[in-house]
């Protein structure tokens, strides 16, 4: 399947022989903004991971991929339940690198904030927020801007998105 989004929010599906084809996520390719920053607590809120959307870039595998509502609470659900590790770089041994303070399922209306690097965003209904309170170390790598957003990292089955499914992608 080859996913591409236009620059005016077009989605385009094409399926071929990777089609439905299971696959780990590389974690690479979320725009994980950071909603809100506190200093003095080193503290972000970010989006997660935002439902019926499509990645902002191709993630490592060669696709772009999106998940529904429904998808994107099992995934926030599961993390809390099974493991609510907070690691760095997608490296081994990083866990610790912060404390999860915060993850829940944001149910709407939509809510319009100013991203901390300027961006305008829309918050929808589905989205998961993560708040975290980071360690020293990496709260400067946030500091230092080499550090903007947060990737969860997990597996998840591939499979060819209904016509619906993709109709219903916000851009």
């Amino acid at each position: 399947m080859k996913t591409t989004v236009t620059p005016d929010g077009t989605v385009t599906v094409e399926t071929g022989e990777h089609a439905a084809k299971s696959a780990t996520w590389d974690g690479e390719s979320v725009e994980g903004y950071v909603i809100k920053a506190e200093p003095e607590r080193r503290y972000t809120l970010t989006v997660a991971y935002p439902a019926d959307k499509a990645d902002v870039a191709v993630a490592a595998d060669g696709h772009l991929d999106f998940a529904s509502k429904s998808a994107v609470e099992d995934a926030a659900w599961g993390y809390m339940l099974k493991y609510r590790g907070v690691g760095a770089d997608h490296a081994e041994g990083t866990d610790g690198a912060g404390e999860l303070v915060e993850s829940y399922i944001y149910r709407g209306p939509d809510w319009t904030v100013k991203a901390a690097n300027g961006d305008e965003v829309v918050i929808k209904s589905g989205d998961w927020l993560m708040g975290t309170i980071w360690t020293p170390e990496r709260w400067a790598k946030w500091q230092s801007g080499e550090y903007g957003g947060v990737s969860p990292q997990g597996g998840a089955r591939r499979r060819v998105p209904s016509a619906e499914a993709v109709a219903g992608l916000r851009s």
